[in-house]
């Protein structure tokens, strides 16, 4: 194979492509714009995301089960040797008959649900003790690095591009009743910029105020890595070249 292709790579590797995770994916409910041949019937059906039990909103996981996406919750259980994802909110699994690929501690993304949650991240303290919010997410995230993880992303669930967090806010009720507004759009916008280059916590964004959108652009974020993924092991292999 003198030039990559993702089923030819996947054959030749001699991953079993029936023994499928879900066969009951519902296709017809997938955005146009997130349909690929390879992504659709070479991918999905093999895919298993992995979200920590601990997670508080568990949209992505009914989004799994609406779109008939295999799921699975990491829970620590010390009867069957379990443990919770140690880091970040989710992560996912390709799963052929013959073989597993398993991101878990190599692949992580961490969802932020509300520019009020990532603004207590980048300037809340906690009031008993003082402590700030944002060195225990900036530690989080150096723990990423630290143990050498291959990618990090984070999941924005508000805005559609980057400049478009500058002009973001939220209200709040203050003790005396009153409705305050605050803009919280720089602060957040500088933070992520500075955290996300690579001689910083270097992770990537995926961002979308719409669930749907950001589903679909989370799934094949996980797509595109493994088909380096399988590429990678190809050329390794020397089934490919490597251009």
């Amino acid at each position: 194979m003198k030039h990559f292709d993702y089923e030819v790579a996947i054959n030749q590797l001699k991953l079993d492509k029936k023994a499928k995770l879900n066969n009951d994916i519902r296709y017809d409910f997938i955005p146009e714009w997130a349909k690929s041949e390879d992504f659709l019937k070479r991918f999905l059906p093999y895919l298993k995301i992995v979200g920590d039990s601990r997670e508080q909103n568990k949209w992505l996981q009914k989004a799994c089960d609406y779109y008939g996406i295999a799921f699975e919750w990491a829970k620590k259980d010390s009867k069957e040797k379990t443990e919770n994802l140690k880091e970040g909110d989710y992560t996912f699994k390709v799963v052929f008959g013959n073989k597993t690929y398993d991101y878990t501690g190599i692949v992580a993304y961490e969802r932020k649900g509300s520019v009020s949650e990532f603004y207590n991240n980048c300037v809340g303290r906690k009031k008993e003790n003082g402590t700030s919010d944002r060195e225990r997410v900036e530690k989080e995230f150096t723990r990423f690095n630290k143990k050498g993880y291959r990618k990090v992303v984070l999941l924005l669930e508000f805005g559609e591009r980057l400049i478009d967090l500058t002009d973001l806010s939220f209200g709040y009720p203050t003790r005396d009743g009153k409705w305050l507004v605050k803009n919280v759009g720089n602060t957040i916008y500088s933070t992520i910029m500075s955290w996300k280059q690579p001689n910083n916590k270097g992770f990537e964004i995926i961002q979308s105020n719409n669930h749907v959108r950001l589903f679909w652009l989370f799934l094949q974020d996980c797509y595109y890595f493994f088909r380096n993924e399988i590429r990678n092991e190809c050329i390794e292999k020397e089934l490919v070249e490597e251009i």
